[in-house]
C-alpha cells in the first residue's frame, strides 16, 4: 500500500494533492472544500471566511496563484490604524504625523528614551516593543491592539513572531516620520493580489477541478500501527503516509496510541480563536466617505471589541450588488469560541464611528467561528512542537499549514509548504 492520505481539502491540503504524484485520498470534514480561503454567497455578495487578500513574493507561486484562481487583480495596499477618531496609514510606527500633538509627543519621547538593551526574539512581546518603538507606540497601538489580536499577556506571550509580520524602521524614520509626511512602503504586504472573481474561493475552485475530494469525511481514529484511518461515515483507508492540515490538536486526538510524554507536552501548545462577522450594506451613496480606498482598517482602542475590519468591495467591486458595499470585522476571544459581542452590538460599534451611516440598510450578515485562528507564541512552543513532530514523522504523519503546523502563516507558505513537502515525498 503506496497511498498517502491528505487530511483538510483547505488550501494547504489542495495543493498538496495537485502536486502529489502518488495515489491519494483528500478527506475532508465538511461539505465544501476551502477551509479559511472558502468563499460563500449571500443576496448577491460574495463573502470569504474572514479577509483573505493574498500577499505573495515568489514569482512561481504568483504565477501558479494567477492560473489557478483564473486571474489576480494586483493592488497596492490601502491599510490603516483607526486611533483618537483619525486615519493613520500603515504601519503606525512610520506615521505618527497623522497624531495628536499629545500621542506624537508621547511616542517621540518613547523612541528617544528607549533603552539600550539586547533586543532579541526570547523578549516577551511586551518588552521586545518597548525595546524596538518605545513606551509611547507600545502604549498607542503595540499593546491595545495586540492585546485583543491575542487575547492573552502580552508579557507571555514573546516576539518570534513578529518576523515579516511587523515593520521595523530605524529610530532616525521613526522620528522623521512625525513632521513629514512618509512615502516608504513598509511590510511584507505592500502590495497583494485577489481574484478577479468568486473571492478567495476562486483559488480552492481551480485547485478543485485538478483534485478529486472525499466530502463529509471527518477523520476520527488514526491507528498508527495498522496504518488505518477511520472516518465518522464508516469508511476506513490504509495508508502509507498521512499529510494533515487540521489543527494539530485535533489531530493528535484521533491518534491511537499517543505517548503519555507527547499528551502532556501537547496541553502546553495554547491558541487564541477569531469570530468573523461578514456584513453587507445597501446604500445609494455607496461605501462611506471615510471608508474610501480603504482595504482594511486596525482598531487598537480597547472600547471596541473587534480589531479589525477589511472592506472586500474596495478590493473587488464585483463581491457587492450595486449601491452596496460590503465587509469583514474580526475579534477574538482566547482559547474555546467565547464571545459576548453580538453581531447586533458590533454594528452598534460600526455606527457609532460612522464606518456605516444610519440611513444605510444592512441586507446580510453572517457569522463565520474560527478555531485556533492564532497560535499563542509563548516559551512553551518551539520545544513542544519538536517533541510532537519527531512522534508524528516517525510513524509518517506530516503536519503542515497553518493549523497542521501550528504556526502564525499565509496563503503564499501554505503553498510553498505543501508543494516542498510533497515534493519529497514523491520520490520516498
Amino acid at each position: 500500500m503506496n497511498k498517502i492520505i491528505i487530511i483538510g481539502a483547505g488550501i494547504t491540503g489542495l495543493t498538496s494533492a495537485y502536486f502529489l504524484k502518488k495515489p491519494y485520498e483528500v478527506l475532508e470534514s465538511k461539505q465544501y472544500a476551502g477551509g479559511l480561503c472558502a468563499s460563500y454567497y449571500k443576496d448577491g455578495f460574495t463573502f470569504d471566511c474572514s479577509g483573505h487578500f493574498i500577499h505573495i513574493n515568489d514569482e512561481k507561486i504568483k504565477k501558479f496563484v494567477n492560473r489557478i484562481a483564473g486571474g489576480v487583480f494586483e493592488v497596492k495596499r490601502n491599510a490603516c490604524i483607526y486611533i483618537d477618531k483619525t486615519f493613520v496609514p500603515y504601519p503606525f510606527q512610520a506615521n505618527l504625523s497623522y497624531l495628536s500633538d499629545k500621542i506624537k509627543k508621547d511616542c517621540l519621547d518613547g523612541i528617544i528614551k528607549r533603552k539600550s538593551v539586547d533586543i532579541h526574539k526570547d523578549m516577551s512581546f511586551l518588552n521586545w516593543s518597548k525595546s524596538m518603538f518605545g513606551d509611547g507606540i507600545t502604549k498607542y497601538f503595540m499593546e491595545p491592539y495586540n492585546k485583543k489580536l491575542w487575547s492573552y499577556n502580552l508579557n507571555k506571550l514573546n516576539a518570534t513572531w513578529v518576523g515579516q509580520f511587523v515593520p521595523k524602521p530605524d529610530a532616525e524614520d521613526i522620528i522623521r516620520s512625525a513632521s513629514v509626511k512618509n512615502k516608504k512602503k513598509y511590510g511584507y504586504n505592500s502590495v497583494f493580489y485577489y481574484p478577479k472573481q468568486n473571492g478567495c474561493g476562486a483559488l480552492i475552485d481551480g485547485l478543485l477541478k485538478k483534485v478529486k475530494v472525499n466530502f463529509n469525511s471527518k477523520t476520527t481514529k488514526i491507528d498508527i500501527k495498522n496504518k488505518v484511518v477511520y472516518c465518522k461515515n464508516g469508511k476506513c483507508y490504509k495508508y502509507n503516509k498521512i499529510i494533515s492540515t487540521q489543527p494539530l490538536l485535533e489531530l493528535l486526538k484521533q491518534i491511537k496510541s499517543v505517548p503519555k510524554s507527547v499528551k502532556i507536552t501537547s496541553e502546553k501548545l495554547l491558541y487564541s480563536s477569531v469570530r468573523c462577522i461578514n456584513i453587507g450594506v445597501k446604500s445609494t451613496k455607496g461605501v462611506p466617505e471615510i471608508l474610501k480606498g480603504k482595504h482594511w482598517i486596525y482598531v487598537p482602542e480597547s472600547k471596541f471589541s473587534f480589531y479589525r475590519i477589511g472592506i472586500y468591495s474596495n478590493v473587488n467591486p464585483k463581491s457587492a450588488p450595486k449601491h452596496c458595499y460590503n465587509f469583514y470585522v474580526e475579534y477574538s476571544s482566547f482559547s474555546n469560541i467565547e464571545y459576548n459581542k453580538n453581531t447586533e452590538n458590533i454594528i452598534k460599534d460600526l455606527k457609532k464611528i460612522s464606518f456605516i451611516r444610519d440611513d444605510d440598510k444592512i441586507i446580510a450578515h453572517s457569522t463565520v467561528d474560527i478555531p485556533y485562528a492564532y497560535v499563542v507564541f509563548d516559551k512553551n512552543k518551539e520545544k513542544s512542537l519538536k517533541e510532537i513532530n519527531d512522534f508524528l514523522i516517525k510513524n509518517n504523519i506530516f503536519s503542515i499549514g497553518r493549523y497542521g503546523a501550528w504556526e502564525y502563516s499565509f496563503i503564499e507558505k501554505n503553498i510553498s509548504d505543501a508543494k516542498n513537502l510533497v515534493e519529497k515525498l514523491n520520490y520516498l
